[in-house]
């Protein structure tokens, strides 16, 4: 059990740091941003971005969390 949590933590944490690249560098687009509607502000532009960005967030926190294991009182 203690195995596969690790695996499944270091794939949690790679998962995590390539969609950020991935976005980074416009192979995936956005969750729900329109990019071809036009000029839109850069407000927008960081709303549009915030559920990708906080769906990696959370994938690599998940990743840290079962890295870390367990605390043993």
């Amino acid at each position: 059990m203690n195995r596969m949590r690790l695996v499944a933590g270091y794939l949690c944490v790679a998962l995590g740091f390539a969609i950020i690249v991935m976005l980074g560098y416009g192979v995936i687009d956005p969750i729900g941003l329109d990019l071809q509607a036009g000029a839109v502000s850069t407000g927008a532009l960081l709303l549009g971005l915030l559920p990708s960005v906080l769906l990696a967030a959370a994938v690599f926190a998940i990743g840290l969390v079962l890295l870390k294991g367990a605390r043993k009182p």
